[in-house]
């Protein structure tokens, strides 16, 4: 979660075992829906839900191709946005000078200067300029005491409690 690298810069990012969770939490959860899609659409027949006959008749399919089709396409599904919600995840390097923020292929810094407060709110953190422009607003894996120390360990004025 939080790391101290030789150039004395503290990196906070999603480590291996949440990304593992995540990817095995969401294609479970796509092959359970593929598993229960049949059963969850004859209870939901009688729903005014629009183009209900279409997903009925999707559900409908009890060939072995289809019984073994949807969990896998629906597991292959899940396992896809579990990838891109851990790639697009914020990693933050911290050093005494700049913060380097990284989401998937973008990268952007933030010179020290530029930082008037730093604080959490929710399970987020926050990076205001002098003026109160947002500067960064996003979640922040590592927990609130190791957040609170990395930014407090490079001299930025950190506003939490």
């Amino acid at each position: 979660m939080s790391a101290t690298t030789p150039t004395d810069e503290t990196e906070l990012r999603m480590t291996l075992d949440t990304k593992i969770v995540i990817w095995v939490a969401c294609a479970a959860l796509g092959v359970s829906l593929g598993l229960a899609l049949p059963w969850l659409l004859q209870n939901i027949a009688s729903w005014p839900i629009p183009f209900i006959d279409q997903l009925k008749f999707l559900g409908s399919f009890d060939a072995p191709i289809m019984v073994i089709g949807r969990p896998a396409i629906l597991g292959i599904i899940g396992i896809v946005i579990a990838f891109f919600i851990t790639y697009q995840s914020a990693r933050l390097r911290i050093s005494d000078t700049q913060i380097t923020i990284t989401e998937g292929d973008d990268s952007r810094l933030i010179s020290r200067d530029q930082v008037g407060g730093v604080f959490r709110h929710g399970g987020k953190v926050r990076i205001e300029s002098p003026e109160g422009r947002v500067l960064f607003d996003d979640d922040v894996e590592g927990g609130k005491h190791r957040i609170a120390a990395a930014f407090q360990k490079h001299g930025y004025p950190w506003e939490g409690a």
